[in-house]
């Protein structure tokens, strides 16, 4: 499962990278820029986590993370300037990103032997980090603080994957692929028929 793990955290790099560029893009940034958010999206919440879990953090001794961020970056920069690239692209490259670091970080956490709570948060923390900064280095309000479906898709697939690991019943690698197939299901139905949690209004009942 290991195996699997490290492929999903490289797909999860790509595509939040990725999600990094594109939200650049629609800010108008230059290579720089989008270089920039590109990495932070890819790497933020696994730095988060492994800072708070007081770990090494993943890129600083596996380097080629960041190389795959950076140029995932440079070749989607150019990619965009040449193509019509909607914003609905950005919710689903973002939705697999999700997926992919709920799954491991939640995964991570159960490796080190914490409590179901904590890989529950490591789970949502390591899938949404990234997103935040490169939200508000757009100057937007961050998806996860948004009326959006996005971190109820994200608490919900790591407390599957807990909960199938805690029963013993089902392969490792079979928990992670159904928890990611969750996460990544509930944010893309959300997106399919603007599902919405409820919003804060003052002074209204």
């Amino acid at each position: 499962m290991d195996q699997l793990l490290h492929w999903f955290d490289l797909i999860g790099i790509v595509v939040f990278a990725f999600s990094g560029v594109l939200a650049a893009g629609h800010k108008q940034m230059d290579l720089f820029g989008a270089v920039v958010l590109a990495c932070v999206t890819a790497t933020g919440g696994g730095t988060t986590r492994d800072i708070i879990l007081n770990l090494p953090v993943f890129w600083l001794q596996d380097t080629y993370y960041l190389w795959i961020a950076a140029t995932t970056g440079v070749l989607s920069f150019y990619l965009i300037r040449y193509l019509q690239v909607p914003m609905r692209l950005l919710m689903v490259a973002d939705a697999i990103g999700l997926a992919v670091f709920v799954v491991i970080g939640t995964q991570k956490g159960l490796e080190l032997g914490y409590s179901a709570t904590i890989a529950i948060v490591m789970g949502v923390m390591t899938g949404t980090v990234g997103g935040v900064i490169r939200d508000l280095l757009c100057g937007d309000i961050p998806l996860l603080l948004r009326r959006e479906i996005y971190a109820t898709a994200a608490l919900t697939g790591a407390a599957v994957l807990v909960l199938l690991d805690a029963s013993g019943k089902l392969a490792g690698d079979l928990v992670v692929a159904i928890a990611m197939l969750v996460t990544l299901s509930i944010r893309l139905a959300a997106l399919r028929w603007n599902l919405s949690a409820p919003i804060a209004r003052v002074g209204h009942r």
